[in-house]
């Protein structure tokens, strides 16, 4: 393949990444969004992360030792940090690094 061939691709992909991005603002901008958008603007990241949640653990041994243990005490402590500080990326930083130390170290 040629260089330029591959260029204009990456050249046209960053282009329609960048208009699906900013077209919603051109064409919304001088409009009062309804209250069902306002509704699912506030409850998205909710929404998302409780997806995430059931995706992480849809894969979990619940029968089989440690019977899921590391994936509960990892949500638990992601929920105390998130409640006590309100940073999202602090708790999950901090989750991590416990699942992580958990299924390394403590249930191998």
């Amino acid at each position: 393949m040629q260089s330029s061939y591959l260029i204009s691709g990456i050249v046209i992909a960053v282009f329609a990444t960048y208009m699906t991005r900013v077209l919603p603002f051109i064409f919304f901008a001088k409009r009062k969004p309804s209250p069902l958008i306002r509704y699912i603007e506030w409850n998205m990241p909710l929404m998302i992360m409780v997806i995430l949640v059931f995706y992480a653990l849809k894969d979990v041994k619940w029968g089989q030792y440690p019977y899921g243990l590391a994936e509960i005490i990892g949500v638990l402590i992601a929920i105390f940090v998130h409640v006590r500080f309100n940073n999202a990326l602090l708790s999950i930083i901090i989750s991590t690094v416990v699942y992580m130390f958990l299924i390394q170290k403590i249930f191998v």
